[in-house]
């Protein structure tokens, strides 16, 4: 093997592969990144089995071949070179040579038939989003998924077909978030499928111009996603997802409108007094004012009242401030609807007057004790 290529092209696939690469280090070979150069191009592939990254950048290859070495290293090396061509040759004995201007390195490498067989994914037909609004959409349901390894059935968010609209949905048992929006195409079709956190978020990172998509095609076992020149390969998690309609609750009759921004500041400073376990805050509703307060034996207490618009009987409620700034965080608009019953029901939040692109964006919070 043997070829030349831009520096910037290299880094950028470089970059993009090091959030695949398994880190834990239970089968060395996966720390690796497998090269293969042909036809002009140098391909490239990064798997933890559950999740494998293709791509490919333009190169002058003089002698095909492939090989496969550290990904972490090669990353290292390739952003700390000039910029200048990097020229790639396979010596004996496995070492990959690294040449940049007058910089010489060698890599030790491994044959790329030790490298895992990259899954297959035989799909007709699939379904075909504009890249910026997939992204946009995805930004406001992924904060929700579970972190909890153990939940299986939460790692992922559920893309949902409802015929004219798909709905995407995250949990983690304590807050949910739900995001309905139109079909371009009233024909395309796909089962109900939970996307991996960790394949929502790797999408996020790419970036192909202005006119860019992103492709979702369905086989038995895997989701392929398909951005330009990159393929993303998902292992599907043939789990049960919550029943989530019966916690979006009906009978929250208490209505407040809260300017977002101020709402966002509010709940940032008050929450710095809050229990480092808990981050609990209180949010006490009256007559058009809503007052935040927090409260710590260690640090101390904190309170801040906001003008907002509320004509109920008044009310408290306990809730995690990180979860509220999550989503005010994505919330899109000047202010927010907070749908409220008592103090042990869960509150129902939304951006005044929808956002752009979907039909629906709800965000329910399980209330805390304080």
């Amino acid at each position: 093997m043997e070829l030349t290529l831009r520096r910037g092209d290299f880094l950028n696939e470089l970059t993009l592969m090091q959030g695949v690469v398994e880190r834990k280090n239970t089968i060395p070979i996966l720390s690796n990144i497998l090269l293969r150069a042909s036809d002009g191009h140098l391909s490239f592939t990064s798997t933890d089995l559950d999740l494998t990254l293709l791509s490919q950048a333009a190169a002058k290859v003089s002698r095909p071949g492939s090989v496969t070495v550290p990904a972490r290293k090669l990353f290292d090396l390739i952003r700390n070179l000039p910029e200048a061509d990097v020229a790639l040759k396979l010596m004996e004995n496995h070492y990959l040579g690294v040449t940049c201007e007058r910089s010489n390195f060698r890599l030790v490498a491994q044959p790329s038939e030790d490298f895992p067989t990259v899954p297959k994914v035989e799909a007709k037909k699939g379904v075909s989003f504009p890249l910026d609004l997939w992204k946009r959409l995805t930004r406001k349901v992924l904060y929700a998924v579970s972190a909890e390894e153990t939940r299986f059935q939460l790692m992922g968010a559920l893309l949902k077909d409802k015929g004219k609209e798909f709905e995407l949905v995250a949990t983690d048992g304590h807050r949910l978030a739900l995001i309905d929006f139109p079909k371009e195409d009233a024909k395309a079709t796909l089962p109900n499928v939970l996307i991996p956190k960790k394949a929502l978020a790797e999408i996020l990172k790419m970036d192909g111009g202005e006119d860019a998509r992103v492709e979702i095609r369905h086989s038995e076992n895997h989701l392929l996603f398909t951005v330009g020149n990159r393929q993303l390969i998902a292992r599907l998690l043939d789990v049960n997802f919550p029943d989530y309609e019966k916690i979006l609750s009906k009978s929250n009759d208490r209505v407040a409108i809260a300017p977002t921004t101020a709402c966002q500041a509010a709940i940032r400073r008050v929450a710095l007094f809050s229990s480092e376990r808990s981050r609990g805050v209180k949010l006490s509703f009256e007559k058009n004012l809503l007052t935040v307060a927090s409260a710590s034996q260690e640090l101390g207490e904190g309170t801040e009242t906001l003008d907002v618009d509320f004509d109920g009987e008044p009310l408290s409620i306990g809730l995690n401030a990180q979860y509220l700034l999550e989503f005010l965080e994505e919330a899109e608009s000047a202010s927010v609807r907070l749908e409220l019953k008592d103090e042990n029901t869960q509150c129902l939040c939304q951006p005044e007057g929808g956002i752009e692109g979907a039909s629906r964006y709800t965000y329910v919070v399980m209330p805390m004790r304080l």
